[in-house]
């Protein structure tokens, strides 16, 4: 149902912030957001598949047509929560998704509107509303299930070590090239800023 995607051209939003797999690739399935022309056209890495005839205009025009429908559906989200509780956990039935498959999904989800947020919002601002949502779960399903209020406390923390102890790019590169083990986020780092001797092999 899933399957790996290559060659397609993914904002830096996207890159590793979730699984760079596509879970139900089928560009022709039923039409959701996006037509089965819109996913042809972002699968499709520059001057591939159905891009190999489209102009410059065309490409413009087009990531127009598809940043409008995202943001109506964004919008369109705050509807369902009209929806009962048991038809929003009718969405992803357990016998046609597994656990796999639903991470790639929740892992996209999550990303992609953060990154919307983010361009508008600073990170606490986003925590603050985070927290907010989880705490109001818990304080729900508390009274619902037990008849309790339940104070709960969230938080969401960022620590940053100083600028100035912070390795550089380059001396991470040199740690790696010697053969030696650096964490999973220091791949990341190097891949983000372009340095990464072999994404492919470590991301």
């Amino acid at each position: 149902m899933y399957g790996w995607v290559h060659g397609v051209i993914v904002s830096g939003n996207a890159n590793r912030d979730s699984d760079t797999r596509i879970v139900d690739p089928d560009a022709d399935r039923d039409r959701g957001i996006l037509t089965p022309h819109d996913r042809s056209f972002l699968l499709a890495a520059e001057g591939e598949g159905v891009r190999d005839e489209m102009s410059d205009s065309a490409v413009r025009q087009k990531r127009h047509k598809i940043r409008n429908r995202f943001r109506n559906a964004l919008i369109d989200i705050q509807y369902l929560l009209l929806l009962e509780d048991d038809d929003l956990s009718r969405l992803f039935p357990a016998d046609e998704w597994d656990d796999y498959e639903l991470g790639i999904v929740h892992g996209a989800v999550l990303a992609a509107v953060y990154h919307m947020i983010r361009a508008d919002a600073d990170r606490e601002a986003i925590f603050d509303t985070l927290e907010e949502i989880v705490a109001n779960d818990v304080i729900r399903e508390y009274a619902d299930k037990h008849g309790v209020y339940a104070p709960v406390e969230v938080g969401v923390e960022v620590d940053v070590p100083p600028l100035e102890e912070c390795p550089t790019l380059d001396e991470v590169r040199e740690v790696l090239e010697a053969g030696e083990e650096i964490p999973y986020k220091a791949h990341m780092a190097l891949d983000y800023g372009g340095m990464h001797p072999n994404p492919e092999e470590h991301l």
